[in-house]
């Protein structure tokens, strides 16, 4: 299997995040190479099978400080040295596949100690932790204990977490899995509201999430890029191969290769 390798020729107007001949490697093992890309503002959906480092590249992203080859500029800010990787870990969100939490710990506190870690002082720290908490909807589960909420609700507390610091860029990975269809319409709607001018970047491998919410979409295969392009480009490659499915679904099972196995 060949090293995946990403190009994004044309970068946007005003990118929010460089990224410039990252290599990434896991147990010795090359997943990324030369990688070099840019996100511009709004949702970029990463698609693609499990297995082909949509998990690993996010995690690139989101810890600078293991960087040996490349680099990674938010907001045209490189982070190579501690005190720049300090600042750019303090503007990122980061929402892991598999969220989890202090069995312990309250609504407030597990968020208040996200917001603690991003390097918010003390007397900062409640006012933000509500904000964040108002905006997923969770404000009168402030008090609850986490372990005893619902699995939706205990994903809106991650995403919380993620958007508490107010980040520049956001990091999602896989993050409707488990979530039923009414909560996955609720997250969608709020990853939209919450675009606006920072660069949310999102890893699935449900065509529902690209056309609910994406201005960007990113398909990752084996060999590594697929497509770059607009949602409606890729569905335009599907109504072309007529294959089954959604426009979207076809076009993601053509150029991804999934069609042929």
């Amino acid at each position: 299997m060949s090293t995946p390798k990403i190009w994004w020729p044309s970068k946007p107007n005003n990118p929010v995040l460089e990224v410039r001949h990252l290599s990434l490697r896991r147990a010795g093992r090359a997943i990324h190479d030369d990688v070099s890309i840019s996100f511009g503002p709004g949702v970029t959906v990463l698609l693609g099978p499990n297995g082909v480092g949509k998990t690993t590249f996010l995690e690139g992203l989101l810890d600078a400080s293991s960087l040996r080859q490349g680099a990674i500029l938010l907001d045209g800010e490189s982070a190579l040295d501690e005190q720049s990787i300090r600042n750019y870990y303090a503007r990122v969100g980061f929402m892991p596949q598999r969220w989890s939490f202090f069995a312990g710990f309250t609504v407030l506190e597990t968020v208040e100690y996200a917001a603690w870690l991003k390097g918010y002082r003390s007397d900062r720290l409640r006012a933000a932790s509500l904000e964040a908490l108002e905006w997923v909807g969770l404000a009168d589960e402030a008090r609850s204990k986490v372990r005893k909420l619902s699995g939706g609700m205990q994903q809106r507390v991650g995403l919380a977490e993620a958007f508490v610091n107010n980040p520049r860029l956001v990091l999602l990975d896989e993050p409707t899995v488990g979530l039923d269809p009414a909560q996955r319409v609720s997250f969608r709607r709020f990853v939209l509201e919450k675009s606006g001018d920072r660069a949310i970047v999102l890893s699935t491998h449900l065509t529902d999430d690209v056309e609910a919410t994406a201005k960007r979409v990113i398909v990752m295969s084996s060999g590594g890029i697929a497509f770059d392009g607009a949602p409606a480009e890729l569905a335009a490659r599907g109504r072309e191969t007529r294959g089954i499915g959604s426009a979207l679904e076809a076009g993601y099972l053509a150029v991804s290769g999934e069609a042929e196995r």
